[in-house]
């Protein structure tokens, strides 16, 4: 059998519904309870927590009554000023996300986490050429796109399953974006990175659907930070945003709409070539950029 005959056979296996029959959506929530991660009381490791989204997460678990907070940036003398926003329960840390040593040291040290808020990301080369697919000179930064934003998530994710579970379970949130959902031309490969992630993370959803983990997609939209679009006002705050993914969590959702995402996702659905031409319009007639990058 040829592969792309044994390829389509798994797609179509996938497709058709199996023979046995299908719990409605009730009878399923009656087998399996709804997951549910309230803040109070849990112990949450931050990537990229130094400003931004991250810094607005550090700041709302404290708010929302977090046992303790590992903060983690790149460069440790980011941190003390988020350290000080309650020393008694801010832990810093050293965290390269892409570093394997870094990553290893922070789960030997943080043995009492029960969420991982996967936040630290990074939006591709300063030169515009580079962060394409066609104008790069090589994938190199590409491929340094994929690796923060997809793989070592993925990575941290599986150093801290073990441990959240053998703390009674809670939460894995991976910080996505809308851009999750279609191609940015001027950031190709952040988007890549992003819609890879959001599988990686159906993935982790499916592994740990009958474990005390809830799995949490966070599609972010408009958040008032650094990687703004250039000449932009408006978006929700850092702050906003993490109050807007938290109830979320709270209520069990998987699917985390904030930040104005749920708009987004719903003019795509609407009309998504429409949407996509727009884009490219765009990318020719007026190309986005963000206000500052790392």
């Amino acid at each position: 059998m040829k592969r792309r005959d044994v390829l389509s056979g798994l797609a179509m296996a996938a497709a058709v519904p199996t023979i046995a029959k299908v719990a409605s959506a009730q009878e399923a929530e009656q087998q399996e309870p709804r997951k549910v991660a309230p803040v109070e009381g849990c112990v949450a490791l931050v990537t990229g927590s130094n400003r931004g989204v991250g810094l607005g997460f550090v700041e709302v678990l404290l708010e929302r009554g977090a046992k303790r907070v590992y903060a983690t940036a790149r460069n440790p003398d980011n941190l003390p000023d988020v350290v000080a926003l309650d020393p008694s329960r801010v832990v810093p840390l050293q965290l390269d996300v892409n570093n394997d040593e870094h990553r290893r040291a922070a789960a030997a040290q943080a043995t009492d986490v029960t969420w991982i808020i996967n936040n630290a990301a990074y939006p591709g080369s300063r030169i515009p050429e580079e962060r394409r697919i066609r104008s790069a000179s090589t994938l190199d930064d590409s491929k340094l796109v994929m690796e923060t934003n997809c793989w070592s998530p993925a990575e941290l994710a599986r150093l801290f399953m073990p441990i959240i579970l053998s703390n009674g379970g809670g939460a894995i949130a991976n910080v996505l974006s809308a851009a999750s959902w279609f191609c940015l031309p001027e950031y190709s490969s952040y988007s890549l990175s992003k819609a890879a992630a959001m599988m990686m993370t159906n993935g982790l959803r499916a592994e740990l659907d009958r474990d005390p983990i809830l799995v949490a997609s966070v599609f972010t939209g408009g958040v008032d930070t650094r990687a703004s679009p250039a000449g932009t006002k408006g978006g929700v705050s850092p702050n906003e945003h993490a109050h807007q993914v938290l109830d979320a969590m709270a209520r069990g959702d998987t699917d985390v709409y904030a930040a104005g995402s749920k708009g987004m996702r719903d003019m795509i659905s609407a009309d998504p070539e429409a949407f996509e031409r727009g884009r490219i319009k765009r990318f020719y007639e007026s190309p986005l950029t963000i206000r500052n990058h790392l």
